[in-house]
């Protein structure tokens, strides 16, 4: 949901009482208590301000709902006692909601954690510190613990995270680098997607850069690194400057070749891969980077766009 009240600031377990009057106050502060409210990607306090286009994501189904275990294969980059990094593949929806009840990340890793338990009664809990998008694939950060998922949080909020993209986008970038910065908010028509604004009034001030990897005439390899965590934020910095993602469903605008069109058809999927994430481990003190490879439906696309210019 988005914040479009007009007072400046309100704290958020009096903006969603007011704005759920059925549920009892008590239990929304129980909500954000127990990790399960989000302002802008990020978790929060009960006392946290909201301000107007905020974004608030709430997750009730840890209350409502129990969850289903599903024995999904989860491509783990690393674990310890604290944390998880997984490799998220394209297609994979990352948390449970209406209409994906079962088959997410969350499921898949409720039923790792707790696969050699017979009671669950102490079950372990996966905390998500971040989210990519459904067709999205690449790096997500997972602790065991809501302790330590706070302590990550905190991290993002202090912008002591890195994380890296790799991209192809439609048209041939001049420069070899550069900065994107607009505001981000929910758009007027829908509240599904994102759209950017140059009136600084809307949405959220946000900032992604960019490298040039490789160029193949219609279409161009990017690496991009977040400097902000907006909802969407790369798919709709690169429409807004005129380049968006091969095959974005949702964010389209780019004039495409007629000789590259019959090849888009036969492809499902966007080309966007979170290939780099580093952070400062919140037990061990110590920073930590992690990188998964071009997966190969990125690389196939490399292939045939090589092919096709020659």
């Amino acid at each position: 949901m988005i914040v479009n009240n007009k007072e400046k600031l309100i704290r958020i377990d009096k903006y969603l009482f007011y704005k759920f009057s059925n549920i009892n106050r008590n239990i929304l502060q129980k909500l954000i208590k127990k990790g399960n409210i989000y302002v802008n990607k990020i978790l929060i306090k009960k006392n946290f301000l909201i301000k107007k286009n905020d974004i608030i994501d709430i997750i009730f189904s840890s209350i409502k709902k129990k969850i289903i275990y599903d024995h999904l294969k989860l491509n783990i980059i690393y674990e310890d006692e604290y944390i998880l990094i997984i490799n998220k593949q394209s297609g994979l929806v990352v948390h449970p909601g209406n209409g994906n009840e079962s088959n997410t990340l969350i499921n898949g890793l409720y039923f790792y954690l707790n696969k050699n338990k017979i009671n669950h009664f102490y079950k372990k809990i996966p905390n998500l510190v971040h989210r990519i998008d459904k067709e999205t694939s690449g790096l997500i950060l997972v602790a065991k613990d809501k302790n330590i998922k706070k302590k990550i949080s905190k991290q993002f909020i202090g912008n002591k995270i890195t994380r890296n993209y790799i991209t192809l986008v439609w048209g041939n970038i001049k420069k070899n680098k550069g900065t994107i910065i607009c505001n981000i908010g929910r758009c007027v028509k829908t509240n599904i997607y994102m759209n950017f604004f140059t009136n600084v009034k809307n949405g959220k001030f946000s900032i992604t850069h960019y490298k040039v990897l490789e160029r193949f005439k219609y279409v161009t390899l990017l690496k991009c690194t977040l400097e902000t965590g907006r909802t969407h934020q790369i798919r709709v910095h690169l429409k807004y400057i005129g380049h968006p993602i091969f095959n974005d469903k949702n964010y389209v605008g780019h004039k495409k070749e007629k000789f590259i069109k019959n090849f888009v058809k036969k492809i499902k999927y966007q080309a966007l891969h979170a290939y780099y994430i580093e952070y400062i481990h919140p037990i061990y003190i110590k920073k930590k980077n992690f990188i998964c490879p071009i997966p190969k439906r990125i690389k196939f696309l490399i292939k045939k766009l090589n092919f096709l210019i020659k």
